[in-house]
C-alpha cells in the first residue's frame, strides 16, 4: 500500500489534533472512551501530546448537561479515569463533526450520524473497535511514514488516519469485527462492566498501535 500523501490526508492538520468519540447519551460510553485516549496515549507517546491532542465526546441524543452516569464513573474510575466530575453531556452537532480530524462512534450508528451531519467525515471516521481492528494490520514505514525526529504528531496522525481510510474496506472483507459496543445505560452492573472493558479493550489497542507506528 502507498504511504499517504498530502493529498490523501483528511485535512491539513494544523494547531491542535481533535479526535471526537460518540455513543447515544453522552453519559456513558463515549466518555469512557475519550477519558481512556485521554490517560493512555500520553503514557505511550510522552506526556507532551495533551498539549497537541483535544480528545472531546458527543451524543446523538446527548443528554444536555448531565453528568456521567454512576455506574459508567465507576467503571471509568476502574479503568484509570480521573476527570469524571467534570464530564457533562452534550449533542453532536455539525460543527463539532466538522472540526474533528478523527471521528470514533460506540456503534455504527453513531459513525452513521456523524457522516450525516457532515459527509466529508466520511473519509476520518470509524467505529471505535474498527478503528482498533484497522490498525492491527498497518505496517510501520510501509503504509504510515515513521515519524523522525521532531516530527508533527498532528502530520503522523493525520497519516494514520489516511492509512486506516484506505485500509479499512479489505479487513472488513476479511474480518469478523463486532462494530458495536453494547449500552449499558440503566442495565444491569454486568452490562455497564462488559461494555467498559470491550472500551478498555479497543482503547488499549489503538494506543499500543499508535506507539509502534510511530516507532516507539
Amino acid at each position: 500500500m502507498p504511504l499517504p500523501s498530502d493529498v490523501d490526508r483528511p485535512r491539513l492538520v494544523q494547531g491542535r489534533f481533535r479526535i471526537l468519540t460518540v455513543c447515544t447519551g453522552n453519559v456513558c460510553r463515549s466518555p469512557q472512551a475519550a477519558g481512556l485516549l485521554r490517560a493512555r496515549l500520553p503514557l505511550l507517546l510522552g506526556p507532551d501530546v495533551t498539549d497537541l491532542l483535544t480528545i472531546e465526546s458527543a451524543g446523538t441524543r446527548g443528554l444536555e448537561g448531565s453528568p456521567l452516569d454512576d455506574q459508567a464513573a465507576g467503571e471509568a474510575v476502574r479503568m484509570g479515569v480521573f476527570d469524571v466530575d467534570a464530564h457533562r453531556a452534550r449533542q453532536l452537532t455539525r460543527s463539532l463533526v466538522e472540526r474533528a480530524d478523527l471521528v470514533l462512534g460506540l456503534e455504527r450508528a453513531h459513525r452513521g450520524a456523524a457522516v450525516e451531519l457532515d459527509p466529508s467525515a466520511n473519509r476520518r471516521a470509524f467505529t471505535l473497535t474498527e478503528f482498533a481492528a484497522v490498525l492491527e494490520t498497518l505496517v510501520p514505514a510501509q503504509d504510515v511514514p515513521v515519524p523522525g525526529h521532531g516530527a508533527v504528531l498532528q502530520a503522523f496522525l493525520a497519516d494514520v488516519v489516511a492509512a486506516a481510510t484506505a485500509a479499512r474496506g479489505g479487513v472488513a472483507a476479511s474480518q469478523s469485527i463486532n462494530y458495536d459496543i453494547e449500552d449499558p445505560y440503566q442495565r444491569e452492573t454486568r452490562a455497564y462492566r462488559r461494555s467498559a472493558g470491550a472500551i478498555e479493550a479497543a482503547v488499549d489497542s489503538i494506543v499500543r498501535r499508535l506507539g509502534a507506528l510511530a516507532g516507539s
